[in-house]
């Protein structure tokens, strides 16, 4: 780009993080990839309205919304994938970690609203068509399980929480990293996370580097097979425990379908009394979008955990304002 400084209050800062990622939204034509330690922002577009003024205003959230919802009213196939831990880096149920959760569940239930709505709309004027907000947009995790026979824990738990894990001999696995994947093209790949003080350009200090060839680039048709293509089935392989030769075509219903079944079928075993050996590590999201008859819909902890708690934890999935943190250290 030939601007890469924008002003803030008069100062000059670099927000080319944020313009590129947006940049290569607004151009994605088939998938979307995302992982990230973190994701919020598009505050905007909240739900609650007293949480719309919170400077938490990058635009990738609504970025991604807009162009599903294109997509959506075009009758075009396309589909985002989001990775994130199963809760931010800290103790679940301590009241940063909940002030986080708190600001991701505003930014995801926005998300999953306004797409509903555009499914609604779309299901209006063509008659018979059955797509679902998880046709266009999921979230998931990564977790792992193993059985009492293949264990290599050493040594006595000492703690409550080293005794529960001995017990359930389940943990999350924490997504660190950060980057998107746009249409097997594009890899941008650094230390941004998606929220206000990664994306600012004034705030934390960040370094994104973005992968592409010119030789191979996506068509309204078809997404190049080259570089990228394999370094992505590579990681869906590590992650899903086996390579499927749908993956190769993640705008797919068939692709969408196979990576939503082994998330659930994993999150079974996950949450199963018998402690067994999980395969992969792919899981569903904690929470899930539920929509009753006549209402917008809502994001809600996932069909199976006590209480909406994470699993072992006394972590509401969905968070818990704290107002007393100053929100510019949670967003």
């Amino acid at each position: 780009f030939t601007r890469v400084l924008d002003y803030k209050k008069g100062r000059p800062v670099d927000s080319s993080i944020h313009t590129t990622m947006i940049h290569h939204i607004r151009r994605a034509k088939h998938f979307i990839y995302i992982e990230s330690q973190y994701f919020m922002g598009s505050s905007f577009m909240w739900s609650n309205s007293s949480d719309r003024k919170v400077k938490c205003n990058n635009l990738v959230p609504a970025e991604i919304t807009l162009k599903i919802c294109s997509k959506i009213a075009a009758g075009e196939k396309f589909t985002v994938y989001i990775l994130l831990p199963m809760w931010p880096e800290g103790v679940a149920g301590s009241k940063q970690v909940q002030d986080i959760l708190y600001w991701q569940r505003s930014t995801i239930e926005s998300m999953f609203k306004k797409i509903h709505a555009a499914l609604v709309h779309r299901m209006q004027q063509c008659n018979g068509e059955s797509i679902e907000v998880s046709d266009y947009l999921n979230f998931y995790s990564l977790g792992t399980r193993e059985a009492p026979s293949t264990s290599i824990r050493l040594g006595i738990p000492s703690s409550k929480d080293e005794r529960i894990l001995a017990i359930t001999r389940r943990h999350p696995v924490y997504v660190h990293s950060k980057m998107m994947i746009v249409d097997d093209e594009v890899a941008c790949i650094g230390s941004a996370n998606i929220n206000q003080r990664s994306l600012d350009g004034c705030r934390d200090s960040e370094i994104m580097t973005t992968y592409w060839h010119e030789d191979y680039l996506a068509t309204d048709e078809s997404i190049p097979h080259h570089d990228i293509h394999g370094y992505r089935l590579h990681i869906w392989a590590s992650l899903a425990g086996f390579m499927d030769n749908s993956f190769r075509n993640p705008n797919d219903r068939e692709c969408v379908k196979l990576m939503n079944s082994i998330a659930q079928r994993n999150w079974e075993i996950y949450l199963a009394e018998e402690s067994v050996d999980m395969t992969s590590y792919l899981l569903p999201s904690p929470f899930e979008f539920m929509v009753e008859a006549g209402k917008e819909g809502e994001l809600r902890p996932r069909r199976g955990l006590y209480k909406g708690r994470f699993p072992d934890t006394h972590g509401s999935v969905l968070g818990a304002r704290w107002k007393i943190l100053p929100e510019m250290l949670t967003t």
